[in-house]
């Protein structure tokens, strides 16, 4: 934690603890790399800030993020960012094209122009170093010995923050590769459904961002999309699998997988922020207006994220393989579904698959 001394006056003190609070409150890992960039530059007066994330397996440094940068990977030892994830030290440039530690293919690759720089290390609990923060240009020209003792102080409450991030970040890949075991498991069941588990959730998140729905609605919805299906697994494989037409029990059967879905995600342990999971990937199959099941929910009683879903779910089993027909085109898919607006789907939702499908698929050609 940083003390005040000669170069921190109180005021500054006091700013400083207050970034550290709004860095540690962070945890997903592409949110924390931009307020960390966009708080930096302002604090420091500079242009733009990167943050790199040292990988000890490939020797090498990334950053997901940066304020106007593409993603860019470098050796540790390479450019100032490579100086001080191998030394630890602080580097501060005033012209950076004079300095031969300045790796000058960064600028060629992004088309920016870097001036002055200051870069340091971000260093875990443990005192290990996790990453470089690099701030850009800065407005007076060059870079201070204050702006470097903030820099060390910001830096500080970054490494921690990043630390808890980075971690979180491998907990919610592992949690993702669980889930697509989950749902690989129902897909085995049949070759027809193979990948369609993945190609909802696909569908279903480009559909929720035309919607401009937040990233957290769209993680909670791709939880679902992934075992809005899992209720199958208590249904009979002569069934699951039976080649043709269905019987009219057979049928009811079949349809009890929603009902299932529902009752083992609800034993399951979501947290606060996956609480809906169970609710959306029970509705799938609703309709919106009522005709649908398990309750017959209408209209805006059925979850946003199982109105978006069912359009996804109904796209793709139309455009897959089936023992009684062959997939439809996509755009024939469309238009079929395009007929059931009003009725089994949200205008509102197949408006923004329209969109999404004319960004994936293009327009119909002409005959």
């Amino acid at each position: 934690m940083p003390k005040i001394n000669d170069r921190i006056s109180e005021d500054k003190f006091k700013l400083i603890l207050k970034v550290g609070q709004a860095f540690n409150s962070v945890i997903e890992i592409d949110r924390l790399f931009a307020l960390i960039a966009s708080t930096t530059s302002k604090l420091l007066e500079a242009e733009r800030c990167s943050i790199y994330v040292v990988d000890t397996e490939q020797n090498m440094l990334w950053t997901r993020a940066a304020q106007g940068e593409n993603r860019i990977v470098v050796p540790i030892g390479v450019g100032i960012a490579g100086v001080v994830a191998r030394s630890g030290e602080y580097v501060t440039v005033d012209d950076a094209y004079d300095d031969p530690r300045f790796n000058q293919e960064v600028d060629k690759e992004t088309g920016y122009r870097t001036k002055s720089l200051i870069a340091g290390p971000l260093i875990n609990n443990s005192g290990e170093i996790i990453g470089v923060i690099q701030v850009l240009n800065n407005s007076k020209g060059r870079f201070s010995t204050d702006d470097e003792q903030l820099l060390r102080s910001l830096s500080g409450f970054a490494g921690n923050a990043l630390d808890n991030a980075l971690l979180y970040d491998e907990l919610k890949k592992t949690f993702h590769s669980v889930l697509q075991v989950l749902a690989a498991t129902i897909d085995a069941k049949h070759h027809y459904t193979a990948g369609h588990t993945a190609r909802v959730a696909d569908y279903s998140c480009g559909i929720a961002r035309e919607m401009e729905l937040h990233e957290d609605e769209l993680e909670v919805l791709r939880v679902a999309a992934f075992l809005h299906d899992y209720g199958k697994i208590a249904i009979r494989d002569n069934v699951l699998t039976k080649p043709g037409k269905l019987s009219e029990e057979e049928y009811e059967e079949m349809k009890s997988h929603v009902v299932k879905t529902s009752e083992i995600l609800s034993k399951m342990h979501f947290s606060e922020g996956y609480k809906e999971v169970p609710l959306i990937a029970g509705a799938h199959h609703e309709k919106y207006d009522g005709s649908g099941y398990p309750a017959k929910l209408s209209n805006g009683d059925i979850p946003l994220g199982a109105r978006i879903m069912a359009v996804a779910d109904v796209f793709d089993a139309l455009t897959s393989d089936r023992d009684y027909r062959e997939a439809m085109k996509p755009h024939e898919a469309l238009e079929l579904i395009r007929k059931e607006v009003g009725t089994s789907f949200d205008p509102e939702v197949f408006a923004a698959f329209e969109n999404y499908f004319n960004r994936r698929y293009g327009p119909p050609s002409n005959p």
